[in-house]
């Protein structure tokens, strides 16, 4: 039956988190976001199960959509991929990851991923095959490379074309779109695969939810026990009494003193 019958999206508010450096807004130059999957998801290449990852946009002045995707710490990597810009209607305020329908014995693939705040983001890209199967399942195109490979090595060397449910089956013979990653080295912790198609997981009978988040700076504390402080009340107002009172004394003197003379 159908589990998914449109592209789902899913975000949540951003928490803190020190990584990276920020410019004065705050936004990380790497646009590190936290990603939490409840079940296995599809990727280009590969599937990720349910758990914690980061993404990040790789370290290259070349290309801003060299995508890299580390494990919940941010320290080991676990794959690079590569993606085309996109662009959404509003710069909403929180990080978003969207899906497109895959077969039922598929996980949902990973379509878009959106920093928080920014109407720039990224599509993913896949091997021709995956993106066939992709774009038959949830009648949409999808950007695909123009190989079955599923290694980085392969992806840069090819083109980048939008193939839908109705595309032939063989790869085109001019690639629409090349790839510009020429400066970009591939990572050694990413292993060529063996097989053009990823081994299918179990099936999936509902999409996962998926929570991103980002940093945000820090709060400045007000004084130093972190709450405003008033100085108490010393001051008292017997002096100004008696003040009165000496005045008064004085004003009565005078008076007498001007009726006897």
């Amino acid at each position: 039956m159908g589990r998914l019958t449109s592209t789902l999206t899913a975000a949540c508010a951003a928490t803190l988190l020190v990584a990276g450096v920020a410019t004065a807004q705050g936004t990380l130059a790497d646009r590190r976001t936290n990603v939490t999957f409840s079940g296995p998801v599809s990727i280009p290449g590969a599937t990720l199960p349910a758990g914690s990852y980061v993404f990040r946009i790789a370290d290259s002045q070349a290309n801003r959509n060299i995508v890299q995707i580390f494990d919940k710490d941010g320290l080991n990597l676990i794959t690079t991929l590569l993606a085309v810009p996109a662009e959404r209607a509003e710069p909403e305020g929180d990080p978003v990851v969207s899906f497109k329908e895959t077969p039922a014995d598929r996980p949902p693939a990973v379509r878009y991923w959106y920093y928080a705040g920014e109407k720039a983001g990224n599509e993913f890209v896949y091997p021709r095959a995956q993106a066939l199967m992709i774009a038959r399942a949830s009648g949409e195109s999808v950007p695909a490379f123009d190989t079955d490979a599923t290694d980085l090595e392969a992806w840069k060397k090819g083109g980048v074309s939008a193939v839908t449910a109705t595309t032939d089956t063989q790869p085109a013979a001019t690639p629409t779109a090349p790839v510009t990653t020429a400066t970009e080295p591939a990572p050694a912790t990413v292993p060529p695969a063996r097989e053009p198609e990823m081994t299918p997981p179990a099936p999936v009978t509902s999409a996962p939810s998926v929570t991103a988040s980002q940093p945000e700076p820090p709060a400045t504390p007000v004084g130093t026990s972190g709450r405003a402080e008033t100085l108490p009340r010393t001051a008292s107002e017997l002096p100004l009494v008696g003040l009165i009172g000496v005045v008064a004394l004085a004003g009565a003197f005078a008076m007498r003193a001007l009726r006897r003379a």
